[in-house]
């Protein structure tokens, strides 16, 4: 599950034209990504904890993306998905804090967008 805005690239694109800062954009999508990896790591199975550590937002100017498992938790998408064949259910955290993150994602975009149009001077 996912929560994609239309629009959202063609707007980050004509504030950049208009002078608002990248470094703006960014700070409002690690916001929401960092939120999202907080709930993620909350809502995953905690056996060792080594899954839970994994779990990290991005920092890019037009999306906010969170990662689950690296090379030393490859294990993260059968937790996650689930792997009936080896008796694993599903545990669905991430798609938990995407639904929990979903409402609160587009009032934190919305304060941010906001904020980049008033630094950038485009609102009397």
């Amino acid at each position: 599950m996912s929560v994609k805005v239309e629009g959202l690239n063609k707007t980050v694109r004509a504030l950049q034209r208009f002078g608002a800062e990248v470094a703006d954009l960014k700070d409002v999508f690690s916001s929401i990504s960092a939120e999202g990896a907080r709930l993620a790591s909350g809502f995953a199975p905690k056996r060792s904890g080594k899954l839970s550590s994994t779990i990290r937002g991005n920092k890019a100017k037009n999306k906010a993306v969170v990662i689950a498992g690296r090379a030393r938790v490859p294990y993260a998408g059968a937790i996650n998905y689930g792997w009936p064949k080896r008796g694993i259910a599903a545990s669905l955290f991430m798609q938990r804090a995407d639904a929990a993150l979903a409402p609160r994602a587009v009032e934190m975009l919305e304060a941010g967008l906001d904020e980049a149009v008033r630094k950038a001077g485009l609102t009397e």
